[in-house]
């Protein structure tokens, strides 16, 4: 659930967080897929995620200098939710994780989206419209991705890695 009362610096330290929880989630599943076009996708959205916790980093620096972080990566995890990437065991699986990553784009969109407004700066406050923005079209490659999927024959390599296999 969206917390109300968070103050500008927590919002800009939720979104901190939420940018490193979505890298580890992209480089988790990146790990456990080897079906090449799934993989540049998320290669991709994990560069994405990085840049902007980058940007998010260098607009913190900007409004408040030094201050200590006002929440952990748990805090944030508790605002976004997780995805079980070690639960990808089959195609299914493997489905269930992009729509529950698709679920964690949709949910940062609306955190950026309804949190931008706190922000004291206004390059911050457009960052923030762009990290909403960015969040549906994530959703969208994802979505992408999943129809692609559902006609590939899939099983787990002896790596535990998803992989296509021809029937």
């Amino acid at each position: 659930m969206l917390p109300t009362n968070l103050s500008p610096l927590e919002v800009i330290d939720a979104g901190i967080h939420s940018e490193t929880l979505a890298f580890k989630m992209y480089d988790r599943l990146a790990r456990r897929v080897e079906v090449p076009t799934l993989l540049s996708r998320l290669t991709q959205l994990k560069k994405d995620e990085k840049d902007h916790r980058k940007t998010l980093r260098a607009h913190r620096r900007s409004m408040f200098t030094d201050a200590p972080m006002s929440m952990t990566e748990s805090d944030a995890a508790e605002i976004f939710g997780k995805v079980d990437v070690e639960a990808v065991v089959d195609k299914e699986s493997l489905i269930q994780a992009l729509f529950a990553c698709i679920k964690y784009e949709e949910y940062g969109a609306y955190f950026y989206d309804r949190q931008r407004h706190k922000l004291p700066n206004r390059e911050a406050r457009i960052f923030f419209e762009v990290l909403a923005s960015e969040g549906e079209f994530h959703g969208d490659i994802l979505r992408r991705q999943i129809e692609a999927l559902r006609p590939l024959h899939l099983a787990l390599d002896d790596r535990g890695r998803t992989v296509e296999v021809a029937y």
